[in-house]
């Protein structure tokens, strides 16, 4: 499948990009999930959403076995959701007996997958969407500093800079295992053009750990962030694809 997976050290966090895997490579791919990603991976009505969930899910397994040494098909996951107490599986991923922290996200065509040994991890992709949303989600996204540095934007640069600020704020989110049940306008993060940090976080003193988010270069027309909880660590890139 996904050749030359290397293993993920002490002090790294490791970001996989990938493209959606299209029919008829899927097959071998769909082997590997269990039953309860199969079913949703066909409860998914559109081919490009069931490409998208395949594919992050796929490369999730073939990461986490090439770090424990296993068979992708029999991975065991841990789902935890600090927010409810819905008995099917769902929320934050996680392993078991395993010191590794892994996050998953997916945008357009293109999917990421982080594995993180320093601590808790989150991922998020996003495609560069010039179609308005940027001035529609601002004022609900965004707080009052990340709206003026917005605006200090030309037209043509918003669409980017808004996307930036959002997989930030995301990845910090998966990071924490809040997800979007807390507002993203709460949480603020330096301005697109400038290294990534976590600046502030309102009504929320100690939230977690030391945040580290760092960019990561997810290809033409997308914006990636990572963000590890604890330990400074180094972010390592791979662009992998699927073998034919």
């Amino acid at each position: 499948m996904w050749p030359d997976i290397p293993r993920v050290g002490a002090g790294e966090c490791h970001v996989w990009i990938a493209d959606a895997v299209r029919v008829p490579s899927q097959q071998p791919l769909l082997e590997l999930l269990d039953a309860r990603e199969r079913a949703r991976h066909d409860a998914y009505v559109r081919e490009s959403d069931r490409a998208l969930y395949l594919t992050a899910h796929a490369l999730l397994r073939q990461v986490v076995a090439a770090q424990l040494g296993g068979d992708p098909r029999e991975v065991r996951f841990t789902h935890e959701c600090r927010h409810c107490d819905r008995p099917e599986p769902h929320g934050k991923p996680g392993l078991v007996d395993s010191a590794l922290e892994l996050s998953l996200s997916h945008s357009g065509d293109r999917v990421a997958v982080a594995l993180s040994l320093p601590g808790p991890v989150g991922v998020d992709i996003e495609r560069v969407a010039d179609d308005g949303r940027a001035a529609d989600l601002a004022p609900v996204v965004l707080a009052a500093a990340e709206r003026d540095e917005l605006e200090r934007l030309s037209a043509g640069e918003r669409a980017w800079g808004f996307t930036r600020y959002w997989a930030r704020k995301e990845a910090v989110l998966k990071a924490t295992g809040d997800g979007l049940m807390v507002e993203p306008a709460l949480v603020t993060v330096s301005a697109p053009g400038a290294p990534a940090a976590l600046l502030e976080w309102r009504e929320r003193a100690e939230p977690h750990l030391p945040v580290r988010l760092h960019d990561v270069d997810a290809g033409d027309g997308y914006r990636a962030a990572v963000a590890v909880l604890g330990d400074q660590c180094r972010v390592v890139r791979h662009e992998v694809g699927l073998s034919t």
